[in-house]
């Protein structure tokens, strides 16, 4: 496992993502849960209701301590990570397929 995968192995992260709707309304939500390592890939482990989301290796980057003032508004994750859906051309960093697992 890298090094990166090693360090938030185990943790709790609180996965933020942005959406613009048709309407214009911009939309932030938090899925939060477990970092697992399975099978070669890094998974969101949300619990038995909800199904693993696959993290990128690419995100990893990305993803920064969550500040003491921040955590209980971040269902008391010690990590975070934020990412756009969708978007012009498919900026975003998930596609809308992918944010549908999440749902």
């Amino acid at each position: 496992m890298p090094r990166m995968q090693d360090a938030i192995f185990g943790r709790k992260l609180a996965l933020i993502t942005r959406r613009t709707t048709k309407a214009g309304a911009d939309i932030v939500e938090l899925h939060s849960g477990i970092v697992a390592f399975t099978q070669c890939d890094l998974l969101l482990d949300r619990g038995l209701r909800k199904r693993p989301f696959r993290l990128r290796s690419e995100w990893m980057s990305r993803v920064v301590p969550v500040n003491g003032d921040q955590k209980e508004r971040l269902d008391d994750a010690d990590l975070m990570l934020s990412l756009t859906v969708g978007g012009p051309a498919g900026q975003g960093d998930l596609s809308e397929q992918e944010f549908s697992a999440l749902l």
